[in-house]
């Protein structure tokens, strides 16, 4: 195939399994990427995908063409991100991932305060627990939890995330210990180990969140206790630690970017600010800030 618009497609139904997902991804309609499909198929003279229940399932004959397109893909990405490195000014954009919750409790007003003092660079941040893949260019910097991040990427490592067992003061006092209940995220619907080497090993499970976030403001509200980040809970009214003497570290923080991007100037200049910013708040995510109820 000569046409990069064909390989784009079929990367757009391998990753997204339908041609509706498809069509998204590519900014084009359903019947286009359905015709477009259909042409592709009689270009080549057998079909690239089939249609199954779980969706669109690349072929045997269709497999070389999608290792080309990955192969095209990633040469697109390296000249990008090749054309970033020799941006040697701070005007620009920069794509930041970050999860969440650290976004909301840890660096919210100060990335505030970096886009006002750098009005030149435009923050595009990327909030997702999903881990952004820096060889791929989905984003320039990253902030992760990891134990061990990739070896190739470059940054700092921080300190790590400390946890404890939160509850609402209230719910602890007016229940007796033999009706309190854990919130806990959704786990597979498994009952998670952690509760085995807590204060209170036999007691139920409540409800089961999701978000993080979430199930820390269910625990303030009296809806049950929780196994808690420190730096959200000791940052939210109607938290306090069910045992003060319990503190044990989670994952590390890391600030990584792609080691052909660690020299641009706008690059260093969040690095620094970022890791500036988190190096402030190490006793708020240690679990020894005195905020701590």
């Amino acid at each position: 195939m000569e046409n990069w618009d064909d390989y784009r497609l079929i990367l757009a139904i391998h990753r997204g399994k339908t041609l509706r997902n498809a069509a998204q991804h590519l900014a084009l309609n359903h019947s286009t990427v359905s015709r477009r499909l259909a042409s592709l198929n009689k270009k080549y003279g057998s079909d690239v995908f089939d249609l199954t229940p779980k969706g669109y399932v690349i072929t045997a004959s269709g497999k070389a063409l999608l290792a080309s397109a990955e192969q095209i893909e990633q040469l697109a990405i390296n000249d990008n991100r090749q054309k970033k490195a020799h941006q040697l000014n701070i005007t620009g954009e920069i794509n930041l991932s970050i999860p969440p919750a650290i976004g909301q409790f840890l660096l919210l007003e100060e990335l505030h305060s970096f886009q006002k003092q750098y009005p030149q660079i435009i923050l595009n941040m990327q909030t997702s627990y999903q881990l952004a893949n820096l060889d791929k260019s989905e984003a320039d910097i990253v902030i992760r939890v990891s134990d061990q991040p990739s070896q190739h990427l470059v940054g700092h490592r921080l300190f790590p995330i400390a946890l404890s067992y939160y509850a609402n003061p209230q719910y602890l006092a007016e229940k007796n210990h033999t009706d309190y209940q854990w919130l806990t995220n959704i786990n597979n619907g498994t009952r998670p180990s952690w509760i085995e080497s807590s204060p209170y090993p036999n007691a139920s499970i409540a409800m089961r969140i999701e978000d993080l976030v979430l199930r820390h403001y269910a625990a303030a509200q009296g809806q049950g206790m929780t196994m808690g980040a420190c730096y959200i809970a000791d940052s939210i009214t109607g938290l306090q630690r069910i045992d003060e003497n319990i503190l044990f570290p989670h994952q590390d923080i890391w600030v990584l970017t792609h080691p052909d991007l660690r020299d641009v100037p706008r690059i260093k200049l969040l690095m620094t600010f970022l890791t500036h910013s988190l190096r402030a708040k190490e006793a708020l995510i240690c679990g020894t800030s005195a905020q701590t109820s």
